[in-house]
C-alpha cells in the first residue's frame, strides 16, 4: 500500500499517473485499487501500486508524444 500522506504532501497518483497533492478522486482511485488487491500485503502491495502508477505515467507520456 502507498505510504500515508498528509493533505499537502505530494503522493504518487494512479488516477492521473502523476506525483502531486491528491484530491478526493485521487484517493478514491487509490482505495479502489487497494480493495481489488487485498491479496497483496506490505511491501508487495506498495510495489505493485507504484508499478501501476509508473505504467500509467509511461502510458500518458506515450500518448502525449504522438
Amino acid at each position: 500500500m502507498p505510504q500515508a500522506a498528509t493533505a499537502t504532501q505530494p503522493t504518487m497518483c494512479l488516477l492521473h499517473g502523476d506525483f502531486h497533492v491528491m484530491e478526493q478522486a485521487c484517493w478514491s482511485t487509490t482505495l479502489d485499487w487497494q480493495l481489488t488487491h487485498t491479496h497483496l500485503e506490505g511491501a508487495a502491495a506498495r510495489d505493485a501500486y507504484l508499478t501501476a502508477v509508473e505504467r500509467r505515467m509511461l502510458d500518458n507520456l506515450a500518448r502525449s508524444s504522438r
